[in-house]
């Protein structure tokens, strides 16, 4: 089983998958793609990823296919690739799973976790170690593009997609559904 988890900062991924990790051991690996990009990228000069964010777009769009390839060759039982189906930046919003992306994936599920725009943007203020933007209008409008490239990613690839919640203080729950969406 393949699938693709996205979801907006501040959304409890890492803690859902946290979870799920402990549940499930060696029989589940997790892979941030953004992490792939940068071992990629690193190859062709880039220290860190702001510089990777500043190479041209089609060095960028390699990048982005060689890690999908490389992700797809991995041969695991469960492999939950993390990411996020939109990234906003200051031109506007970008695909994090554009087609190129889905293709050479090939997953059989994707999921979007999310949670109510008040809680995120409760997380967000809360954590001092990032600076995010944490007003509900933007968390708001954060979630519902986060959606809309996911149902794109799910059309281009035909897998299914399954919303899952992420309420403050069910973080287990929602790695619950999680595993039930990838069938364990």
């Amino acid at each position: 089983m393949r699938a693709v988890i996205g979801g907006i900062p501040g959304v409890g991924k890492s803690t859902v998958l946290d979870i799920l990790r402990a549940k499930l051991g060696a029989r589940l690996e997790v892979v941030n793609y953004g992490t792939v990009m940068m071992e990629e990228a690193k190859l062709r000069g880039a220290a860190d990823r702001d510089q990777m964010r500043r190479l041209p777009a089609q060095v960028q769009r390699e990048i982005q296919a060689s890690a999908a390839r490389k992700i797809s060759s991995m041969r695991v039982e469960f492999l939950l690739v993390d990411t996020h189906f939109s990234i906003k930046t200051p031109q506007g919003y970008l695909p994090g799973m554009p087609s190129h992306v889905v293709s050479a994936l090939a997953p059989d599920a994707l999921i979007v976790l999310f949670a109510s725009a008040e809680e995120i943007s409760s997380r967000r203020a809360a954590d001092a170690t990032r600076v995010r933007e944490s007003s509900i209008e933007s968390v708001r409008e954060e979630l519902e593009m986060e959606r809309l490239f996911a149902v794109a990613a799910s059309n281009e690839s035909g897998a299914p997609l399954a919303m899952i919640m992420n309420r403050q203080g069910e973080a287990e729950g929602a790695a619950k559904s999680l595993a039930a969406v990838m069938g364990v």
